[in-house]
């Protein structure tokens, strides 16, 4: 995989600087991040709850490295690439070809987009990869919990002034191949029909945004538990999936106040609801910027449609009938309910010290709790407390 994509962004340079000599231009970022599990209930008990471990610091999750060019095609038109590496728990490091894109602008204040394009879900959505954008170590999980972000198709954004007010307005559409969860899977999936519009405006110091999202989901119902009853010839299951985002950021001196709230759901899916966000504050003093954050989230269980209809004979008399429902049905619910609902809410504290123009230094301190409640069967509830401590030092180039 590595090897496929250091060509086609060798192939890609060739042909661009071949007739650009002169107009590429190179810059990246990079984040190296450190943590360790400092408190974790589940240790006594054999269970790993942290993402860290509490033996050694690992310098590798979250840590990644990008390379972005930016090529002048003609007068108004520019190719953007951008290539990163990830860090990832089992060791090492994964590459993807994150963008490719070409933009042309379109008046004064407008770019038409053609490529695989960042998906405008959140407020950080342009610099979420970026951790010198802000003064977390990464954005608080329980509002940025979508585990894609970027998708192949076209893209327009328009920024224009109207009521006192600076507006951006971002649509997209298209669509993306990958992983993504279903409840306690990962399955390959796609997302077909994907439309995504955010709008953001700034009055001075204060800012705004506002996002919707909505796509047609198609999951292999060999690869989700329960599911293949109601999918035709082995295919795919297809739902409909929205997400719902709004945020706000006001500074006021030296203090500033933010928070961002957005809702997800798939219909007819076994994966619960969810809803979830932050609230915030930051100080800045000189360098240093001291800040504290609570997110929260919670998740709702869900109950299989009694009138959805099987799609496969599963008691074998030759027919697809309402027997064949009756039996789907109680296996799907039970999954369903297997994966519970519940809350969760992290508590971060940190500080970030800017050395130079374009690099920080960042130190935090998160302390996670989970409470998590199973219905299948008997009532059971599941509890996750861990403290994490990292470190940081991020940088642009």
């Amino acid at each position: 995989m590595q090897s496929k994509i250091l060509t086609a962004f060798a192939l890609s340079l060739f042909f661009l600087s071949s007739a650009m000599a002169g107009d590429i231009s190179f810059n990246g970022f990079a984040s190296v991040v450190m943590g360790i599990d400092i408190e974790d209930d589940g240790e006594d008990a054999g269970l790993d709850e942290s993402p860290y471990s509490e033996r050694t610091v690992d310098n590798l999750q979250e840590s990644k490295v990008a390379l972005q060019w930016t090529a002048n095609v003609d007068k108004g038109v520019r190719f953007v690439g951008q290539t990163m590496a990830r860090g990832n728990a089992s060791g090492g490091y994964d590459m993807n070809y994150d963008w490719a894109y070409f933009d042309f602008n379109v008046g004064d204040s407008g770019k038409f987009k053609v490529g695989r394009l960042r998906i405008p879900f959140y407020k950080y959505s342009d610099y979420l990869d970026v951790g010198y954008a802000y003064h977390w170590i990464t954005p608080p999980e329980s509002m940025y919990s979508l585990s894609f972000s970027n998708m192949d198709g076209i893209g327009y954004q328009q920024n224009f002034e109207n009521g006192g007010l600076e507006h951006s307005i971002n649509l997209v559409l298209g669509s993306y191949q990958g992983d993504l969860p279903q409840g306690t899977e990962i399955v390959e999936s796609k997302l077909e029909n994907l439309f995504a519009v955010n709008w953001s405006a700034a009055l001075g110091d204060h800012e705004f945004y506002a996002a919707y999202a909505q796509a047609d989901v198609y999951i292999p119902s060999t690869g989700l538990a329960g599911a293949s009853a109601y999918a035709a010839d082995g295919g795919d299951v297809i739902l409909n999936g929205h997400f719902v985002g709004v945020g706000y950021k006001g500074t006021f001196g030296d203090v500033a106040a933010y928070a961002e709230y957005s809702m997800v759901g798939i219909e007819d899916s076994l994966s619960p609801d969810s809803a979830g966000g932050y609230i915030g504050a930051s100080y800045n003093m000189e360098d240093y910027t001291f800040h504290m954050t609570y997110g929260f989230s919670k998740s709702d269980s869900k109950s299989v449609d009694a009138t959805t209809n099987a799609t496969t004979d599963l008691n074998g008399d030759g027919n697809i009938d309402a027997i064949d429902t009756a039996i789907a049905q109680p296996t799907l619910d039970a999954i369903s309910e297997s994966l519970g609902e519940g809350d969760d809410s992290t508590i971060t504290i940190g500080v970030r010290k800017d050395v130079g123009t374009s690099t920080a230094l960042k130190l935090e301190v998160s302390m996670y709790t989970e409470d998590k409640i199973q219905t299948a069967g008997d009532a059971a509830k599941s509890e996750k407390e861990y403290t994490t401590l990292k470190f940081a030092i991020e940088t642009m180039f």
